[in-house]
């Protein structure tokens, strides 16, 4: 007499983005057992620059007449390197998302850098977007960024509805 055994479907992997303004780490996270894998490490060392050596520390000036005027850049140069960053970050996100690489994806970032993210997110990675946490948490490792991020995503998911 055979025996049969039921076996569970395994569940897909789910992309993981940790970030701050100077680094990000992408990972893939089995939802089963929480265990995280890094696929990317991303560094962004001009975030942490003066301005001065990011561009023009001195305002412009424009000259009507005998009066002169000085005007201060659009963009401060800063915020610049952010966007930069996110929009790269964001550009691979969104090529994973296109090639199906995981059937949902959570940001956890740095305050305000999250919504720099967020303002350049991609239609598809914004449909598989299951949580986005303002949190930190590029320099723990192993362990105990596993156990942050579970956290972090437990405490940002709806609880359960009542039946």
């Amino acid at each position: 007499m055979a025996t049969t055994r039921q076996v569970r479907p395994i569940e897909p992997l789910e992309g993981v983005l940790v970030a701050n303004a100077a680094r990000a780490r992408l990972f893939v996270r089995d939802p089963e057992n929480r265990a995280m894998r890094e696929v990317a490490s991303f560094v962004h060392p001009r975030a942490r620059m003066k301005a001065s050596t990011l561009g023009h520390d001195r305002p412009g000036q424009a000259i009507k007449g005998a009066a002169r005027t000085a005007y201060e850049p659009h963009t401060d140069p800063h915020q610049k390197e952010l966007a930069e960053f996110a929009r790269e970050l964001m550009q691979r996100l969104e090529e994973e998302a296109l090639q199906r690489r995981f059937p949902r994806v959570a940001i956890l970032a740095s305050n305000p850098f999250l919504g720099e993210l967020k303002a350049h997110m991609g239609p598809t990675t914004g449909r598989l977007l299951a949580a986005a946490v303002a949190l930190d948490l590029t320099e723990y490792v192993n362990g105990n960024l596993e156990r942050r991020v579970a956290q972090a995503l437990a405490d940002a998911s709806p609880p359960p509805a009542a039946s």
